[in-house]
């Protein structure tokens, strides 16, 4: 029976495989920590304050989180151009929901870049259009449209992160340990999308947030590993 080619020196698509799991990391990180916050995400008016106060933040934090996004979908199209025999149906299937799941997110992102500049118009709105203007504000804010679409954002990203952590579970091609890591991530971002459908995100955000740091430290070590590989 042939075996997998695997990872190879010089193989220019895993190097940007690693190259796009290391600098999404990266992105991610730099764009949470900037992230501008409201105290009590339950608080509409003191996060509409927030949001308005620092909008041109808030825009550009939503960019390095979409940017870095696009980067570790560099990084899953590697897995999927490696993974040619055991596990390769899964690795195909958790790429083709992760393209699904990262349209999603780049949607969700385009919330928060719209949400604070409709509260700057809404504040600037004569008195005769501002119940307008803030009807826009309503539809654009984390509990209007974004309600609905950061639970199904969740389950699609994770659902895929299943699917590729099965495949690279399977194959030769990487460290088992890396596969079920990622399954493992997979299936608790599954489990809190599920949950986060019924209770919003903001009953689950703490969570989330260390979620997303066991996430980063996946894609780093995947990255490094890849990387060391390919060079």
């Amino acid at each position: 029976m042939s075996q997998e080619q695997g990872i190879v020196s010089g193989d220019t698509q895993q190097r940007l495989s690693g190259i796009g799991y290391i600098s999404g990391a990266v992105l991610i990180i730099i764009g949470s920590l900037l992230l501008p916050r409201a105290s009590d995400l339950s608080d509409i008016q003191a996060m509409q304050k927030a949001y308005g106060e620092q909008a041109t933040l808030l825009q550009a934090c939503a960019l390095l989180l979409t940017f870095g996004f696009w980067a570790v979908m560099i990084g899953t199209a590697g897995v999927y151009h490696s993974v040619t025999k055991d596990g390769a149906a899964w690795a195909r299937l958790g790429f083709y929901f992760h393209l699904a799941g990262v349209t999603l997110w780049t949607v969700g992102m385009s919330l928060d870049i719209s949400y604070p500049a409709a509260i700057i118009n809404w504040l600037k709105a004569p008195t005769a259009s501002k119940e307008m203007a803030y009807s826009l504000v309503t539809v654009l804010s984390p509990v209007g449209f974004g309600r609905g679409i950061f639970p199904l954002n969740v389950i699609v990203n994770w659902l895929a992160f299943t699917f590729l952590g099965i495949g690279m579970a399977q194959s030769s091609v990487y460290p088992q340990w890396l596969g079920w890591g990622e399954l493992f991530l997979g299936v608790t971002g599954l489990v809190i999308g599920i949950i986060m459908t019924f209770t919003g995100r903001e009953a689950l955000i703490n969570v989330f947030v260390v979620f997303m740091l066991l996430n980063i430290l996946w894609w780093l070590t995947c990255g490094i590993w890849v990387i060391r590989k390919a060079w």
